[in-house]
C-alpha cells in the first residue's frame, strides 16, 4: 500500500512540474527564445533533485548532499507558491482576454514568488528572542526562574556551524538558569553533524544549572539516535529519555521521547509512570516535542510544558494547517493547572524560509 501511494505522488508530482515547466518555457520564450533541450534538462534535474538527495544522500558525497539538498528545498517552496499562483495566472489570463498581449501573468506570478522566497530567507535566518513571563504555584528559591528554550535547530546539510555560532551566542547573551533543547537537534542525518564536529560547540553554553534535550521526530528518520545521545552526552547536554532529572532541590525536568519515536523503537513510556515518584510540591517541567500530547500534562499537574514540532506553520499556508492540526500550534497557552509554550523553532525544515512564521528562540521567566 505505501509503494502504491508513493508511486502515485512520484506521478502527479511529474505530472504538476511538466505543467509549471511547460508554463514557464512558453512564458519566458516571449521575451528570449531558449534552447528547448537545455531547459529541459535543467529543469528536470532541478525538479528531481528532491527525490535524488531523499534517495542517494548516503551514498554521495557531502558537498554533493549540501548542493542538492539547497537546490531541492528552495524549488519545493517555488513548486508550492507557483502552485498556488499560476491558477490565478491563467483565470485572469483567460478572464481579460490577455493572450497576445505584453501582459503575462505567469511571469508576474514567477518574480512575485521570488519576492516571497527572498524576504522570506530573511526571516528564516535571521532569529528573535521571544519572551515569555509566566507566574507559577510553585515555591522558587530565588523568586524566580529564567529558562532558555530552543527547539526544532535542525542541524544537517543546509544549517550548519555558522548558524550554530549565532544561535549558541544568542542563548548566552540571554544568561538563563537553564538551557532546554525541546527537539529536532539534526535535521535528518547525524553524518554532516559528526563530520563537522558541530554538537562540540555546545560545550560553550553557559547557563547556571546546564543544558537538557528531549528528542523529537527528525532525532529519529537518521535511525542512531543512540549515537546522536552519545555525542550529545559527550558535549555537555543531558539527554532526557522518558525520565526526570530533579535540579537544585528546586524543579523537575521530564524529557519525553518523541512520539513517533514508537514507529522507530520501543513504545514511549506514559508521563503517568514518568512523574510518579516526583515531589508533586515542586514545579515540573515537561520537554514534549509534539504539543499534540498536552492532555497529558493537563492530567498530571505538569505546571509547564515546552514543545516545538510545528515551526509556526512555518510557511503559509502551513501556519492554517498547524492551527487545525494542534490544540496549540505556536505561543503560550494554558489547560487547566499546565502552561505551555510552543515555539516556532530556530532552524526550518526544507528551504531556509519563513513566511507568516519568524526563527525564534524563546526566554521563559517563571515567577511564583
Amino acid at each position: 500500500m505505501i509503494y502504491l501511494l508513493l508511486f502515485i505522488v512520484i506521478i502527479t508530482y511529474v505530472f504538476l512540474n511538466f505543467l509549471i515547466g511547460n508554463r514557464l518555457l512558453k512564458s519566458i520564450n516571449k521575451i528570449r527564445i531558449l534552447n528547448k533541450k537545455a531547459y529541459w534538462i535543467l529543469f528536470t534535474f532541478i525538479s528531481s533533485s528532491f527525490f535524488i538527495y531523499q534517495f542517494f544522500n548516503k551514498s554521495l558525497p557531502h558537498l554533493i548532499n549540501k548542493m542538492l539538498a539547497f537546490i531541492s528545498s528552495y524549488y519545493l517552496s517555488f513548486f508550492l507558491y507557483l502552485l498556488i499562483l499560476f491558477p490565478l495566472a491563467f483565470t485572469l489570463t483567460k478572464t481579460l482576454k490577455l493572450k497576445n498581449k505584453k501582459i503575462d501573468f505567469y511571469l508576474i506570478s514567477l518574480v512575485i514568488v521570488s519576492l516571497i522566497v527572498c524576504v522570506g530567507t530573511y526571516f528564516g535566518v535571521s532569529p528573535y528572542v521571544k519572551n515569555y513571563d509566566i507566574n507559577v504555584n510553585k515555591p522558587l528559591k530565588n523568586g524566580e526562574l529564567t529558562i532558555a528554550l530552543v527547539s526544532d535547530i535542525h542541524l544537517g546539510e543546509l544549517i550548519g556551524n555558522d548558524r550554530l555560532d549565532d544561535l549558541l551566542a544568542e542563548v548566552n547573551s540571554l544568561d538563563a538558569d537553564v538551557v532546554l533543547i525541546a527537539g529536532d537537534l539534526i535535521d535528518s542525518s547525524l553524518d554532516p553533524v559528526a563530520s563537522d564536529n558541530m554538537l562540540a560547540k555546545f560545550k560553550n553554553i553557559k547557563s547556571l544549572y546546564g543544558t537538557y534535550f528531549a528528542t523529537g521526530n527528525h532525532d529519529y528518520f537518521a535511525d542512531e539516535v543512540s549515537k546522536l545521545s552519545e555525542l550529545a552526552t559527550e558535549n555537555n547536554i543531558t539527554v532526557l529519555h522518558d525520565n526526570s532529572i530533579l535540579i537544585n532541590d528546586e524543579f523537575y525536568i521530564i524529557g519525553r521521547d518523541d512520539i513517533s519515536s514508537e514507529r522507530f523503537s520501543n513504545e514511549r513510556d506514559t508521563l503517568e509512570n514518568i512523574v510518579s515518584t516526583i515531589d508533586k510540591n515542586k514545579l515540573s517541567i515537561v520537554m514534549d516535542h509534539n504539543p499534540e500530547n498536552v492532555k497529558d500534562s493537563e492530567e498530571n499537574n505538569i505546571d509547564l510544558q515546552v514543545s516545538g514540532h510545528t515551526h509556526g506553520g512555518q510557511v503559509f499556508p502551513g501556519n492554517i494547517i498547524t492551527n487545525a492540526l494542534f490544540p496549540i500550534d505556536y505561543g503560550y497557552g494554558k489547560f487547566k493547572n499546565t502552561n505551555i509554550v510552543v515555539s516556532s523553532g530556530f532552524g526550518t525544515w526544507g528551504p531556509l524560509i519563513r513566511v507568516g512564521s519568524r526563527s525564534e528562540v524563546v526566554l521563559i521567566t517563571l515567577h511564583n
